[in-house]
């Protein structure tokens, strides 16, 4: 590549590490179950049982999806009686959250409209 794009362009390239992390969050939320959970996660703290009757898995499945983002500190836990309450307290992860899911209803009505267009 000629030195002038190269230089003009060095700016724009993510590196190699912030690739990855950007590849591990995506494939976190890529997951249907998890991604359910952590939007609820994003608007109050909830047990670990409403969690799971919330995206129809068991508690045991509920919790091992939900277990690395508390062992990497992205997810707080915490036992209240006999039950394990999770958290998330990441402003920026709650506001990803939100604007991935307000994308996707964007989209949605984008092909509604698409669709009704196509029917007239």
């Amino acid at each position: 590549m000629p030195e002038h794009v190269t230089a003009e362009f060095r700016d724009e390239i993510i590196s190699n590490e912030q690739l990855d992390m950007a590849m591990t969050v995506l494939k976190t939320l890529a997951d249907p179950a998890r991604l359910q959970m952590l939007s609820a996660l994003s608007t109050a703290e909830h047990t670990i049982s409403e969690l799971s009757q919330f995206v129809g898995v068991s508690p045991s499945v509920a919790s091992q999806l939900l277990s690395p983002l508390r062992a990497k500190g992205v997810l707080q836990s915490r036992k209240v009686g006999r039950h394990v309450v999770y958290e998330m307290t990441d402003e920026n992860l709650k506001r990803f959250i939100a604007q991935t899911l307000e994308y996707a209803a964007l989209r949605l009505e984008a092909r509604g409209a698409e669709s009704n267009e196509l029917a007239e």
